[in-house]
């Protein structure tokens, strides 16, 4: 609504008061036809009395009635029968006076006329009311009209003078009307009238709140605009402070200033003839909020209790403050706008120090973190470790019912705690600010009317205020993403899209956007992600910024390959990459999303060693932002990364990161996928049997939920491995089966090859199913995905069934190609089960040479990783004897105990045997040519492998074995 409707409301306030408007006018209407009477106008302040009693007064003299008015005031309230002095002073003529009577004019004179008469002590009040009678009476040929307004302040004097008046029925046609307001009013008049409405001699109007309708009559609108409920309650269907609700309407901020200076001038009228004291406890009042005691207002005013309580019984009488019904000592303001005007009108500083105060009396008081925030707020602008608490419960708390409030405190406490400078798990607790600030820039329609939030949420960014609606917006969608709502997520980008290309955005902002729907079509899985990676495509390259390029190509080539173009996706993501390459990580520090995207493509694409580039350098952009809702999500795809490659214990703690963020954010499908990364790095660093291994896989299959999409499915795979390593190939075949049954159709294409590989393995260890069929569906997805590593896991698969077969030679074979799949798309784990199992069956077919060869190499390799479950193999162990028969032979039977060095590496045994001789340290890295951390860890090793606990036992070991090799 703009100013000239608002300028018009004014003179349609008492028009909104039809009822009450026609009633007076009948009273007039009944005056003119000889009937007067008397009418008793009340309501609270600022329901339209004065206006009402204007509209009868002008309409009054319109007509040709005689029409006095007079109004009381707070500083009259001393002077005795002035409202009736300057009422009747146009009648207190010579002429009048001498037609009455001599008793009835000196009355009239001594009291009223004090340039003829002067005060003196007053005559009776019976007797000057059978005065004004008369004169009234007289003055009333055609009528006469008597208004007195804000009959609350009359003085003692004229309270009995009116009191007296309405005990008397005019004979003549006069019409007295008498307006107050009832709180205010004395006991005294308040009785008399209520006795004659109940002989019928009182006219009683009452003004009730405004309904909805009188309230857009009021303001101008349509009774179904949608803020007018709210603003009609907070205002209480008072007029006036319905009008001063414009600040949080489109009424527009400008009213408030006309309101001051017009409509609000009564209430500023009102405040000013307070005295110092009250003024104080007043404006403290104003400063502790919407309920308060008299001992805090002693405390945040520095008053005295005995001085605050008596002052607080006279602003009570005085109708500024009210005690709240539900409290026995809790106070508050008659209106929030009349505390707003007092706060508004406080200096500064004194308010300051104030509010301050006020935070310390509602910390006394456990007061809730919003109340208390309001007050950090107005009382510094440098916040403490413990402001910044309180701002970011605020936020958490006020998310829903007041999201603007929310929205600043959240970002405040953001951008004001940074994890650095926090105690370990600061940067979770920061994260965990993440969903309830999506939440609430949702409520709050993403900042678009608030120019203020839109900067502080673009505060020390590259991003112009202009885009924080942008931003906002996707935040919003990460968020739903995480918390595994990808439906919601997709419907409010595409309603965010489709705003957009209605306003002509242009093509980046689009791009960037469509970039979103499209991560949010391959986290979901289905059909669409081909087309909207080529939609986004085409806008990049038509109008969008070098970073949402890039963003858009491995979109690209991620689209392709779930379509099972593989050329056109290693096309897009070379590209991709050599653009991503061009962009500094200034650039990309709010974009790190495209680098996750980059960092999921690569390893479809079956290179973990890139894949581990993107997400190291996603996460080197986002670590000095600490919440950064990404920031778990580039942690996982980095361990997953570092796994491949037999990174354990790298991979270990990357996502052992990502499922603690994880957990703050409330994203329970990346948590789990993170906890079954833990779980299969344990299970691969661990040695065979392992009870944290198992402790772990378990904790991982409880978090999962029944759900889809890629997180999930990645879990599932992942904790399948788990538990086939483990020894349960059952569980493993159940938990796969529930991707989609024996299609696996709620799995990504770009990993139903290694999960069928598994299955195909689960097979050959005992579980229910066919070998051959897992193999045939190995084979047919890798057909879908021509890649390197696809290709690998059909070897692997076919190779099981020939070894199930019996058909040792033939396996060696596959198996030793799939390792060569494998160690071009740097897949070390998988490069070195395929060797073992290589070597598995070397030994079945009479290859002693080159199953020896490849057990060397395999543990060596297995040494040098980490990979304790496959180092303590033993090339003799048959299957039907290894440890659990869901690791395909490849988890011996206990290692017997260690009688010589076999277990040993050569490089092992050279440390052993310059060890045995009791040299340091730093003589055997000189001797052997490398650094002392090196030996240092061969050491470990050894100690490890032979079962022993110090150097002093390598020495008598090694002492042993040299004498036995002597005599030999």
């Amino acid at each position: 609504m703009n100013k000239p409707l608002v300028a018009e409301s004014s003179s349609r306030t008492s028009s909104v008061r039809c009822k009450e408007s026609l009633l007076l006018l009948r009273a007039l209407q009944d005056l003119q036809n000889g009937r007067g009477g008397i009418v008793e106008l009340l309501g609270e302040p600022g329901s339209g009395k004065s206006r009402l009693l204007t509209q009868l007064t002008s309409t009054a003299r319109d007509r040709g009635v005689t029409t006095l008015d007079g109004r009381c005031y707070p500083s009259e309230q001393h002077d005795p029968l002035h409202v009736f002095t300057r009422a009747l002073n146009g009648l207190m003529t010579a002429e009048r006076l001498t037609a009455l009577s001599p008793d009835h004019a000196a009355l009239l004179r001594s009291a009223l006329c004090a340039r003829l008469g002067g005060r003196g002590d007053g005559p009776a009040p019976l007797q000057l009311s059978q005065a004004v009678h008369a004169l009234l009476s007289q003055a009333a040929d055609h009528g006469l009209l008597l208004v007195l307004d804000d009959f609350h302040w009359a003085d003692p004097q004229s309270l009995e003078l009116a009191d007296h008046l309405a005990r008397w029925t005019f004979r003549a046609p006069v019409l007295l009307v008498l307006a107050h307001r009832s709180r205010q009013a004395a006991p005294s008049l308040l009785s008399t009238l209520a006795q004659g409405a109940e002989q019928g001699r009182v006219c009683r109007l009452e003004l009730q709140p405004l309904t909805l309708g009188q309230a857009a009559r009021l303001l101008g609108v349509r009774p179904d605009t949608p803020w007018l409920p709210s603003v009609l309650q907070e205002s209480r269907g008072n007029p006036l402070y319905l009008l001063a609700q414009g600040d949080a309407t489109p009424l527009g901020p400008g009213l408030r200033t006309d309101l001051l200076t017009g409509r609000l001038a009564p209430l500023a009228a009102e405040l000013a003839v307070l005295d110092p004291a009250e003024r104080l406890v007043a404006e403290s009042a104003a400063v502790l909020g919407d309920r308060f005691s008299r001992d805090e207002l002693s405390a945040v005013s520095e008053l005295p209790v005995d001085e605050t309580c008596t002052v607080v019984n006279t602003l009570i009488q005085l109708d500024i403050m009210r005690p709240l019904r539900c409290s026995a000592t809790q106070l508050g303001f008659r209106h929030p706008v009349l505390r707003r005007v007092l706060h508004d009108q406080t200096n500064r500083c004194w308010r300051s120090q104030a509010h301050r105060r006020a935070l310390t009396v509602l910390n006394r008081r456990a007061a809730s973190a919003s109340e208390r925030a309001v007050h950090i707020e107005l009382s510094t602008s440098s916040y403490t470790p413990g402001d910044l608490e309180t701002l970011a419960r605020a936020g958490q708390e006020t998310e829903q019912s007041s999201p603007y409030d929310a929205v600043r405190w959240l970002l405040t406490a953001l951008h004001g705690l940074p994890a650095s400078e926090q105690p370990e798990g600061a940067a979770g607790r920061l994260l965990g600010l993440i969903p309830p600030l999506a939440r609430a820039l949702r409520a709050a329609n993403y900042l678009a009317d608030d120019a203020s939030l839109r900067m502080q949420l673009t505060q020390g960014s590259a991003l112009d205020p202009g885009e924080a609606h942008r931003a906002a917006v996707r935040l919003c969608v990460i968020v739903e993403c995480l918390h595994g709502r990808f439906n919601e997520a997709a419907e409010l980008v595409t309603a965010e899209l489709g705003t957009l290309r209605k306003i002509g955005a242009d093509n980046d902002l689009l791009a960037q956007l469509t970039i979103y729907h499209g991560i949010v079509c391959s986290l979901r899985g289905g059909d669409s992600l081909p087309e909207v990676a080529a939609q986004a495509l085409v806008l990049a390259r038509a109008g969008g910024r070098r970073t949402t390029l890039a963003g858009a190509m491995a979109l690209h080539a991620l689209g392709e390959l779930s379509a099972g173009r593989t050329a056109q996706s290693l096309a897009s993501y070379d590209a991709a990459v050599r653009q991503m390459d061009e962009l500094s990580n200034t650039e990309m520090h709010y974009y790190s999303e495209y680098l996750a995207l980059l960092g999921w493509c690569a390893m479809a694409l079956g290179r973990p060693r890139e894949a581990e580039s993107f997400y190291e350098r996603g996460t080197g952009v986002v670590r000095d932002c600490s919440h950064n809702a990404l920031l778990p999500v580039l942690l996982s795809g980095l361990a997953e990364a570092q796994l491949r490659q037999g990174r354990l214990e790298s991979a270990r703690r990357s996502a052992v990161e990502a499922a603690d963020l994880s957990g703050y954010l409330g994203a329970q499908q990346l948590r789990a996928l993170a906890l079954a990364q833990e779980a299969l790095c344990v299970t691969y660093a661990d040695p065979p049997g392992s009870s944290r291994a198992s402790a772990l896989t378990e904790q991982g299959v409880h978090t999962l939920r029944r759900s889809f999409g890629h997180w999930h499915g990645a879990a599932v795979l992942t904790l399948g491995e788990a538990l086939l390593m483990q020894g349960n190939p059952d569980r493993c075949v159940s938990l796969l089966l529930e991707l989609g049954g024996a299609e696996l159709r709620d799995l990504d294409p770009a990993q139903r090859p290694r999960a069928f590989e598994l299955l195909t393995l689960a097979s050959l260890s005992g579980a229910t199913g066919s070998t051959s069929m897992w193999a045939d569906r190995t084979a047919g997805a890798a057909q879908v995905l021509r890649l390197p590593h696809n290709r690998a896991y059909a070897l692997l698969s076919r190779g099981h069934v020939l070894t199930e077969q019996g058909d040792w030679d033939a396996a060696v074979t596959l198996y030793q190609e799939a390792e060569r799949a494998f160690d071009g798309a740097q897949l070390r784990l998988q490069r070195l089960t395929a060797r073992i199992r290589a070597a598995r069956a070397a030994s079945n077919c009479s290859r002693p040479e080159l199953a020896a060869e490849l057990w060397a190499s395999a543990q060596e390799l297995a040494e040098q990783w980490d990979v304790l479950l496959l180092a303590r193999l033993s090339p003799d162990t048959p299957l039907e004897n290894s440890l659990g028969r869901g690791c395909h032979a490849l988890l011996p039977a206990p290692i017997p105990a260690v009688t010589g060095l076999e277990v040993l590496t050569d490089r092992e045994r050279e440390v052993a045997r310059f060890a045995g001789t009791g040299r340091r340290t730093r003589e055997i890295a000189e001797a052997l040519r490398l650094s002392p951390r090196t030996v240092e860890v061969h050491l470990s090793r050894i100690y490890r492998k032979l079962e022993i606990g110090s150097r002093a036992e390598l020495a008598r070991l090694m002492a042993v074995r040299i004498s036995t090799d002597a005599r030999t």
